[in-house]
């Protein structure tokens, strides 16, 4: 019986002195109608005991709402002597008092009850040794890794799409400037509004990572929410890495840079050259992969290439131009640069 759950927390609180001044009253009136002073040492035995005996004197029929009006029009209809008269008026009193606050927070408990129902948060703890599609309610997916777990709402909020990451997972987000796309991490929140993206958690070393293959995004550390700083912006093909303990952000490049731009038949670009100058070979990779790419000298980019390095994966295609250069690659930061003795 829900009221009886009610009954027996407002007590507890009571016991634990956390109650309001009203309930404080309400409860030590409750006692008054078994005759009992209220402590704080009872026995488990007798807490027990005492509960019961509350809960059967305030259950009795004489004290339900509906017999209230009677039992009272029958106290002042029969001669009664004055005091009696007055204790039964406060016992109904009472009664009411307790009538009142069980229904109250029944209805409250029915309320909540009934907002979780229409909005409950949805967790998915992925155990299995696979990776797990989620499908959200905006048309935006979540592959998520393996030992790990996503929370999201059945409903997004009006103004805002908001989930909470532990570990690792890919995320797919449908387009919606009005309605921004939150990831919350235990230390950083990443916001897009549609783009696809990884969101990891390294417990080993203590940080957190967040790489982006199509679209922006923002980082920013959760504390820092409220501020204008948008944090990191990072666009395709780039990273950036929090480490939780210094509070710094390092940004990069990804493991595997995609391309961005396919041609007009929606099919990847194609990197065959013969005899092309070295300098536009990577003037296409930079438009192609949304990458800066610099040569230590200029005069390296005068070099010929003549090669099909169209499916190869962009560090290869940098090994192989640099082979033709005598030279080498090296990622900092965001810009890869190239060095090298020159093609004579």
């Amino acid at each position: 019986m829900k009221s009886r759950k009610a009954f027996g927390r407002l007590l507890q609180k009571y016991l634990e002195g956390k109650c309001s001044e009203s309930e404080r009253q309400l409860v030590e009136q409750w006692y008054e109608l078994i005759d009992e002073e209220p402590r704080q040492d009872y026995s488990d035995r007798e807490w027990e005991e005492i509960k019961y005996k509350l809960w059967r004197r305030i259950e009795d029929k004489s004290f339900e709402p509906a017999d209230i009006y009677t039992e009272s029009s029958q106290m002042f209809s029969f001669w009664r002597s004055y005091r009696v008269g007055i204790a039964a008026s406060v016992t109904i009193l009472l009664s009411l008092g307790m009538w009142w606050y069980l229904n109250e927070d029944e209805k409250k408990s029915t309320i909540l009850s009934t907002q979780q129902e229409k909005n409950e948060l949805k967790f998915i703890d992925n155990t299995s040794s696979k990776p797990i599609r989620i499908g959200l309610e905006d048309g935006s997916t979540v592959t998520l890794s393996p030992h790990s777990q996503l929370q999201y709402p059945n409903h997004f909020a009006a103004n805002k799409r908001e989930v909470q990451l532990t570990g690792e997972a890919l995320f797919e987000v449908s387009k919606n400037p009005e309605r921004p796309f939150y990831v919350l991490t235990d230390k950083l929140v990443t916001k897009v509004l549609g783009t696809s993206f990884y969101v990891r958690t390294v417990e080993a070393t203590k940080k957190v990572e967040v790489e982006v293959l199509t679209g922006k995004v923002s980082v920013y550390e959760k504390e820092k929410v409220n501020n204008e700083n948008p944090g990191v912006v990072l666009t395709p093909n780039h990273k950036v890495t929090f480490f939780i303990a210094e509070k710094h952000f390092i940004t990069g490049l990804v493991q595997k840079p995609l391309p961005q731009i396919q041609t007009i038949e929606n099919k990847p670009e194609t990197f065959e050259f013969d005899d092309a100058p070295i300098g536009e070979v990577l003037n296409k990779l930079e438009r192609v992969y949304g990458i800066d790419i610099e040569l230590e000298n200029e005069k390296l980019s005068t070099c010929p290439l003549t090669a099909d390095i169209t499916r190869q994966p962009l560090y290869t295609k940098l090994d192989i131009i640099c082979a033709t250069i005598n030279g080498r690659y090296e990622v900092k930061g965001t810009t890869i640069l190239i060095s090298g003795k020159g093609c004579e």
